[in-house]
């Protein structure tokens, strides 16, 4: 492919000028001149459309995950709409991305299994403590001859 520019004369000047500062030709100088401004706009869209790809990526996820989000409607604009006669509007993923009230139901669930978790663990470390310090007093004799409860024995009588 053959390519001709027609440049102003102090414009030409300034392009030879340059092409001897950095030892080439002034064509390659263009040619390449040419090559950087290529490739500097397809790398600033292809950050730009995997930042629009991300920003997609989490406003579907916030329409699909928000506590107050049934897919198709918000339940807080809902009510705020509950006294006009407006009908309430469909969910938008932008909106969504942007929304001050978006609660995750996933993180909910995750918070109450770690309570959950933590109070068995609690529970078990209790119950070995107390038959160790107060098994004697308590009824609970071990058929070990020594009259100390060793860990692993607690452990199987813990896990019913």
């Amino acid at each position: 492919m053959r390519l001709v520019i027609e440049l102003p004369p102090e414009l030409e000047d300034l392009l030879i000028e340059k092409a001897e500062q950095a030892n080439i030709k002034p064509e390659e100088f263009v040619y390449k001149l040419i090559e950087w401004y290529f490739s500097k706009k397809k790398s600033e869209s292809s950050e730009l459309r995997e930042f629009l790809n991300a920003v997609n990526e989490i406003a579907l996820e916030k329409i699909k995950n928000c506590k107050f989000s049934d897919g198709n409607y918000c339940s807080l604009e809902a009510l705020e709409d509950i006294f006009s006669d407006a009908e309430p509007k469909k969910l938008s993923k932008y909106r969504c991305l942007f929304c001050v009230y978006y609660v995750d139901r996933r993180k909910e669930k995750r918070r109450q299994e770690i309570a959950d978790m933590r109070i068995h663990e609690i529970a078990r470390l209790s119950a070995k403590y107390l038959f160790e310090l107060y098994g004697d007093k308590l009824g609970y004799r071990p058929k070990i001859e020594n009259k100390e409860v060793k860990a692993n024995k607690i452990e199987k009588l813990l896990d019913w």
